[in-house]
């Protein structure tokens, strides 16, 4: 950093401040001294280092870390620009600098004499030289290096750098076609994984909408008590919940887009689950009094399909499909009204 004369202090930051030595404070980022056996001095010792002016050490180590940093911050660029290229650019690149590093290895054997050696001879500056330089070139891309081609002078710098630069691409090579079969298999998981979603979605559906059709049907003189319907009723309220929210999550945050006629049997399971359930709560208004959770989970019910619209959505879809979304609407804004009356 400049300083000829540096010791260290034994008694530490405590003694720095016992002596009356000025400190650096306000967040310089300082680089602490490590310990020399043997180098030890207080300030006002022979061969003490003189107190740097405020601010100078901050500064100065502020340069020293800048230097590193900027350096570190071109590399990952340089890395994230080659990993975000396409295979085919890198392709392209990789095979550019192969040839161009070949044409150049035979260009100085052709201007300034031999540069590349063959069985204890010089390589001509003729077509068949340009095949051996081009040949070399390739050998020092793959790193393989057989050693039958060696350069000479400057070639040497230029094999170098072809190395360096042709196995860091190779590389990235390599690594996109590892990771394009590993995208591969992940969108064909994600594709399994969502038509298994879809499927348990519809029977699901089809349950509680069976179930609810069912207590709907015994509900009369002789059949269920509301006792005896409430549990069931919260079981079903409970899944119809859950399923309601994944189909407003395909509507809203769609990672995969379902082909219209099952969304269109989604919506219509979906709405006539809502009229058995509201058909339920309105000849037995007092269930929603006597369980906090079924009426929670009637609110979320009412809530989320309040927001599923032909005009709500994202997407544009097909009018067969806008009206069974308005028809959802029109179904939680009649068990709001239910609950208000």
């Amino acid at each position: 950093m400049g300083y000829p004369h540096v010791r260290h202090l034994a008694e530490g930051i405590s003694g720095w401040e016992a002596s009356g030595a000025p400190i650096e404070k306000g967040g310089a980022d300082l680089i602490p001294l490590e310990a020399h056996p043997g180098q030890t001095s207080s300030p006002g010792e022979p061969g003490a280092a003189p107190s740097a002016p405020s601010g100078t050490v901050g500064r100065m180590s502020r340069a020293r870390h800048s230097a590193p940093r900027a350096s570190n911050d071109l590399v990952a660029r340089v890395l994230e620009r080659i990993a975000g290229t396409t295979f085919t650019r890198l392709l392209g690149v990789w095979l550019a600098i192969v040839v161009g590093c070949g044409l150049l290895y035979w260009a100085i054997d052709l201007m300034a004499g031999t540069d590349l050696r063959e069985a204890g001879s010089g390589v001509p500056a003729t077509l068949e030289g340009l095949l051996t330089a081009i040949y070399f070139s390739f050998v020092t891309a793959t790193s393989i290096g057989f050693g039958d081609v060696v350069p000479l002078g400057a070639a040497r710098v230029i094999a170098v750098f072809e190395g360096a630069s042709g196995l860091l691409i190779f590389g990235a090579i390599i690594s996109k076609l590892v990771s394009k079969r590993q995208e591969d298999l992940i969108e064909e998981t994600h594709r399994i994984a969502y038509e298994a979603r879809l499927g348990r979605i519809r029977t699901n559906l089809h349950l509680v909408l069976s179930e609810l059709q069912t207590m709907s049907s015994d509900c009369g003189p002789g059949g269920l008590t509301p006792e005896k319907m409430l549990p069931r009723l919260e079981s079903a309220a409970m899944v119809f919940s859950g399923e309601l929210q994944s189909i407003h999550d395909l509507l809203y945050r769609p990672q995969l887009i379902p082909e219209e006629p099952v969304l269109e049997a989604l919506l219509a399971n979906l709405a006539a689950g809502m009229g058995a359930l509201d058909e339920i709560l309105v000849e037995f208004p007092q269930l929603r009094e006597r369980s906090g959770m079924l009426e929670s989970r009637v609110a979320s019910i009412s809530g989320l399909a309040n927001e599923i619209c032909g005009e709500c959505v994202p997407r544009d879809y097909a009018p067969e499909l806008k009206e069974w979304m308005d028809k959802v609407q029109g179904l939680a804004g009649q068990l709001v009204a239910h609950r208000a009356g």
